[in-house]
């Protein structure tokens, strides 16, 4: 009898505007497939108005239901927010292993996107999904101050890892690869 290996599972949440499959998050999903995971990487619409936000719920609740237990995440900027509502949403909970959450925030720094972060996050039943929390901050973050990061990382109760020379991380300013990120994953 031929026993089948289930491959772990990653997923790959990108930020606002962005696209899964460049810069450093498409490095990423490829580093991992050549490491035999199974990756996903959906790619959202760029939310323009908060109308808009309805779509990434939906979405969201596509990817829940591939998600497989023991799996991996990874999330950039917005996408870290996607993440904590993915697994709060209704219904059978999924149970990460890991989730590596870059930039992450769970607060608004503009009044005009409060909205978009209420209710806050359900912390201790986001503890009890993941078993290893990761926050990566660069000290340079103009975009994502890194005392959010900060505190999202206290609020988790998550490992705490802070770089320099980084800035948000960004693509599309030059970070086509993340190495350091790697050794979280």
């Amino acid at each position: 009898m031929v026993m089948e290996v289930k491959q772990t599972q990653a997923l790959i949440m990108h930020g606002w505007d962005d696209d899964p499959s460049r810069g450093w998050v498409g490095w990423l999903g490829d580093q991992l497939r050549v490491r035999g995971y199974d990756v996903l990487a959906p790619h959202f619409p760029t939310i323009r108005r908060r109308s808009d936000i309805g779509a990434w719920h939906e979405a969201l609740k596509e990817v829940r239901y591939e998600m497989q237990d023991d799996a991996v995440a990874v999330g950039h900027s917005l996408g870290c927010w996607q993440i904590l509502r993915m697994l709060e949403l209704p219904g059978e909970k999924v149970r990460l292993r890991t989730a590596v959450l870059v930039s992450g925030f769970y607060d608004a720094s503009d009044p005009r996107a409060h909205d978009f972060f209420r209710p806050e996050p359900d912390w201790g039943l986001l503890k009890s999904t993941v078993d290893h929390w990761i926050c990566i901050l660069s000290r340079d973050d103009q975009i994502v101050a890194p005392d959010r990061t900060r505190a999202l990382a206290g609020k988790l109760s998550a490992e705490l890892v802070e770089l320099e020379g980084h800035g948000h991380f960004l693509g599309s300013k030059g970070m086509y690869e993340f190495p350091e990120i790697l050794e979280y994953v």
